[in-house]
């Protein structure tokens, strides 16, 4: 319960990981700070320390990702690395290379959107989730809350076949305590599924991802009984899950959806529809708190409220 930043939740989540997994290796391009990937029994890797878990890539997210994918390639250590997000692009031709290769490979990219505030524009990612998505054959995770962080770090651990973008927050989201902790774990395991269910007749359906899925929850609740709210934290996974599964979550007779994401819309409109709109920004950010720029691109609960009624 309470409030924790996605980024500092992946960091609890990953001590216990490392100490499960002897040869997972960890590093950051100068950001362990910031990324909170350290694994703090690990020891730093060193000329001095070949034994060193915790690798000090330098500020060059090409170099890290290139050396990542030596790990990688050789096959003894799970890798990972982490940068802010929207220094992807400097990772980009490495990811690709990782992607195309089926290389199981992490990478933590920390301070996920238009909420990392003050930094302005220049920091705020509001195209570079959708980048990654673009990219065949990686899964792109952004966990709602602590425990979705956690499903998604297994997520990551486990895949065999490609790489994965974990992208976490800066801020403090809410925990989302009315979903079950199983629930939401094993929900990204599936990509997506049902955060809260509608208790009539189906009218309304809420897509959200990350930190905006507290939002849809709370918008919910004001729209009344008839609204289901769907977490969909990658949508590269529940794309693998049957079909079965996805009408179950996704119910083709209700064309009646919002969805929700702090940043570009372009992706969102293979859920919603033709009838359906998205709340999001396709414009650059604003040099200010974080909540003051989600209000401002009326990404809040009012927004979605709004929204979800121009749809019903």
């Amino acid at each position: 319960s309470g409030k924790y930043a996605t980024r500092n939740a992946g960091s609890e989540v990953l001590q216990p990981l490392a100490e499960a997994l002897p040869y997972y290796v960890s590093g950051s391009a100068d950001l362990h700070g910031s990324t909170k990937n350290l694994i703090k029994a690990g020891g730093d890797f060193s000329k001095k320390n070949y034994a060193g878990r915790n690798l000090y890539y330098g500020i060059r997210e090409h170099g890290m990702g290139a050396m990542m994918n030596g790990f990688a390639y050789y096959g003894l250590n799970k890798i990972s690395g982490a940068t802010f997000l929207v220094f992807c692009d400097y990772l980009r031709g490495a990811v690709r290379v990782a992607a195309l290769s089926h290389l199981p490979i992490g990478y933590i990219l920390t301070h996920d959107s238009i909420g990392v505030g003050e930094d302005g524009p220049t920091h705020q990612p509001v195209e570079a989730v959708s980048a990654l998505r673009v990219i065949p054959n990686v899964d792109v995770i952004r966990p709602a809350d602590a425990e979705e962080t956690a499903g998604a770090f297994v997520a990551s651990v486990t895949r065999t076949d490609g790489p994965t973008a974990l992208i976490l927050s800066r801020q403090d989201l809410p925990t989302l305590d009315a979903i079950p902790v199983k629930e939401r774990r094993n929900g990204v395991l599936k990509g997506a599924y049902v955060a809260k269910k509608e208790e009539g007749d189906l009218e309304l359906i809420i897509i959200a991802t990350g930190s905006e899925v507290h939002i849809a929850m709370e918008a919910a609740e004001k729209l009344g009984k008839g609204v289901r709210v769907v977490s969909m934290p990658s949508m590269e996974i529940f794309e693998r899950q049957s079909d079965d599964y996805k009408k179950e979550v996704l119910p083709p007779s209700c064309t009646k959806r919002v969805a929700v994401e702090a940043g570009v819309t372009a992706h969102w409109y293979k859920y919603v529809g033709m009838e359906g709109k998205v709340l999001g920004t396709d414009k650059f950010g604003l040099s200010a708190p974080g909540d003051l720029v989600f209000k401002a691109f009326g990404i809040n609960t009012d927004g979605v409220v709004k929204m979800a009624k121009e749809v019903m």
